[in-house]
């Protein structure tokens, strides 16, 4: 979680860093490659990067929320061991400890059947390697070993359920504690998702796009910008003006394509790169040619 808040800052610093960016390059093109409402619409569009930084941010500021209330329950849960760097579930001691009891009668019985087989093994070699006069003594020994193991053995397998039911009562308490635990993985998760990928965030993130295609389809007018580019080399002529023959038919259109828009959504990227040259300059420059050269001629 925090690598991808650090993620996320690292996209901030950058969307930002490109708004301030372009902003500039667009506000110092010359006249001929950017102008009048294209222009205008280029630099908000540029712009719109704050809006969807203030989007990430909030994402940022509730994950780290999320990563406090995780780090407290876990240090909670697993406290750092003292005068170590690492940590220790509050419970790991208790559980050892317990398992420890219930195995230790079990562990001590078992120790004791392996100590009498040995005892019953080098009893059988004596009773084979002695002569007739030892060998009741030593048949004596061997009976009195086996029957040491046959009890031993009985209290093993009472033990040994006694055992099991210890160990299930310990193992079921240390099912709590785990359950506990990934109970509190599953809830954070279930926040950090929703932090980062809920439908608020789609929300708002389709609203920076209808706001900007509306603005586009409303604000950037081809023969306005025409018309100024005119204006601006002298050359504006209001009877060949295209905006102004088209004035009403596009005042007409605009009140039934207003009626569409508002119950459709756009569903195309709109991606505008600053272009270098436009083709007016183009012209402009092929018409500064034809003049320079019937200036020579002259």
């Amino acid at each position: 979680m925090q690598d991808y808040c650090n993620l996320l800052r690292e996209n901030i610093t950058s969307l930002t860093s490109y708004s301030r960016r372009w902003i500039c390059r667009i506000e110092q093109q010359p006249l001929l490659s950017s102008y009048n409402t294209t222009k205008e619409v280029q630099l908000k569009i540029v712009r719109t990067p704050e809006r969807h930084v203030e989007l990430m941010k909030a994402s940022v500021e509730k994950i780290q929320q999320i990563i406090a209330t995780y780090t407290t329950e876990v240090e909670k849960m697993y406290p750092r061991a003292l005068f170590r760097i690492t940590h220790r579930h509050h419970r790991t001691d208790v559980m050892k400890n317990l398992f420890k009891a219930a195995y230790s009668s079990l562990f001590d019985l078992s120790n004791k059947l392996k100590e009498l087989h040995k005892q019953e093994t080098i009893a059988k070699r004596a009773l084979n390697d002695n002569d007739g006069q030892s060998q009741t003594r030593q048949q004596e020994i061997l009976k009195a070993i086996t029957e040491k193991i046959e009890r031993t053995e009985r209290a093993y397998d009472r033990e040994k359920v006694i055992y099991r039911e210890r160990a299930t009562n310990i193992y079921q308490e240390c099912r709590e504690l785990e359950k506990e635990r990934l109970d509190l993985i599953r809830k954070t998760l279930i926040k950090f998702i929703k932090a980062a990928f809920s439908f608020e965030n789609v929300s708002a993130q389709r609203q920076i796009y209808e706001d900007l295609s509306s603005m586009l389809q409303n604000q950037q007018n081809t023969s306005e910008d025409l018309d100024f580019w005119a204006r601006h080399y002298g050359v504006y002529d209001p009877t060949t003006s295209r905006s102004s023959l088209m004035s009403h038919t596009d005042d007409n259109r605009n009140e039934r394509n207003s009626t569409q828009m508002a119950s459709q959504r756009l569903e195309r990227s709109q991606n505008f790169d600053t272009l270098s040259h436009t083709t007016t300059e183009i012209y402009v420059n092929e018409s500064r040619i034809e003049h320079d050269e019937a200036e020579s001629a002259e």
